[in-house]
């Protein structure tokens, strides 16, 4: 019994490292929000932002953190990271969705927060 069990989480060990190493793009977004506006903000990011970009069928997995041991008077810094598995699609991203979800970000939020995003590509060993 424990023999199956292992196997099994060995299993499922592996394809989620498998399904990792697909992901070529990481779309980094680092945003630095008022404290005025975070919990709000947060539940957007969880329950619009998110399921937004996941659902263009462009991204197949997602980070969000918070940095830490970065709070200061002005908000804190939180990361979302949306993991892309080809250039292709990074690109069809930016020619069909991003302008219309980052609009919707400020329509709502103005200038209460701040975004930058960088994107990294994964070197596999």
């Amino acid at each position: 019994m424990c023999l199956k069990i292992f196997c099994a989480f060995l299993t499922a060990a592996e394809n989620l490292i498998l399904n990792f190493l697909n992901y070529m793009l990481i779309l980094n977004v680092t945003s630095k929000v008022a404290h005025r506006i975070e919990q709000d903000w947060k539940t957007w990011i969880k329950e619009v932002w998110i399921p937004k970009m996941l659902a263009t069928g462009l991204f197949g997995e997602f980070r969000f953190c918070k940095l830490r041991e970065n709070d200061d008077e002005e908000g804190r810094m939180y990361v979302v990271q949306m993991y892309c598995d080809s250039e292709e699609n990074y690109q069809t991203f930016l020619k069909e969705y991003d302008e219309e979800i980052r609009q919707e970000a400020y329509a709502l939020f103005g200038d209460a927060f701040i975004s930058f995003r960088t994107v990294m590509e994964t070197l596999h060993y």
